[in-house]
């Protein structure tokens, strides 16, 4: 009886498990089916490839498509690779902003520093898009407007609070006698944080500096709102352009299929070199009661 259970609730979890494998797999393995194939319907995909409908069409046209005086529009290299500068700069940002003020609230003392830290806690409660509007008068005010690498600082100021709180946690569990061992021999703050803690602190880094690479590339709304112009669009909003069904010129769902795919690229091989920070990142931070 006991061994009955014991293979039932064993079947019951590998089921589950292979379950939640389908509805992940099933979706991507679609999309990679659909990005090689012919035409430019939904309908006429089905899940398992057809090698009589399989093309390359797709990824020419996305390397190959310039805008023309009819339809001025960035092609998708240059809209790719725009992409791929924001995330750069958003990711060197990002790191560098969060290990420093996370250092300030974790090792030094200031007037006001828990104020300034709840006042950070209650601004992540209130949703990114609250701001839009007030960041679009800023930015036109400014006239940064279609500028991707202002934009860069709006991902970067945003993802300050969040990050701030996930290094101070992981360098309070940091012993304090290290760093008062360095100051004692004449070591400055920045030379404890360069030379001490820094090393201690690169798996929460690693999990920083990969959430802020993804940012820019899984965005939307805040690229169509920066960047209205044609010629300065980011690559998701270049594929959104592909599903209106109101552009003939440019509309081809299997073509959206096709550059999805691209950009999943730097994103995959991002995550398969930085895993084990991601894994530790998610569960690190926190600070003991």
């Amino acid at each position: 009886m006991r061994n009955f259970k014991k293979i039932l609730a064993s079947t019951l979890a590998y089921g589950w498990l292979l379950m939640g494998v389908t509805v992940v797999l099933v979706p991507i393995l679609w999309m990679i089916n659909a990005a090689f194939s012919k035409g430019i319907l939904l309908s006429g995909v089905s899940l398992f490839p057809d090698p009589s409908k399989f093309s390359f069409e797709h990824f020419e046209y996305l390397f190959t498509y310039v805008s023309t005086s009819s339809q001025t529009m960035a092609d998708y290299p240059a809209a790719f690779l725009r992409t791929l500068s924001i995330a750069v700069v958003n990711t060197v940002g990002v790191v560098t902003f969060g290990v420093i003020t996370g250092f300030v609230f974790a090792r030094l003392n200031f007037i006001g520093k828990k104020k300034l830290l709840l006042t950070m806690m209650v601004l992540q409660m209130f949703p990114s898009f609250m701001g839009m509007i007030a960041l679009f008068l800023l930015f036109r005010q400014f006239g940064w407007l279609n500028q991707p690498m202002y934009l860069a600082l709006i991902y970067t100021a945003g993802s300050i609070p969040y990050n701030t709180f996930l290094v101070r946690g992981f360098m309070r569990n940091i012993p304090r006698s290290l760093d008062e061992a360095a100051a004692i021999d004449g070591a400055t703050n920045l030379q404890i944080l360069r030379r001490i803690l820094f090393p201690l602190i690169v798996p929460i880094i690693g999990f920083i500096a990969v959430s802020a690479f993804m940012a820019p590339w899984l965005d939307f709304m805040l690229q169509n709102v920066m960047l209205p112009s044609k010629d300065q669009i980011t690559v998701a909003v270049w594929l959104y352009r592909t599903t209106d069904p109101f552009n003939t010129l440019f509309y081809n769902p299997l073509t959206f299929m096709a550059g999805a795919l691209l950009i999943a690229i730097p994103v995959m091989v991002v995550q398969f070199f930085m895993q084990k920070y991601m894994v530790y990142g998610l569960t690190s931070g926190a600070e003991k009661g």
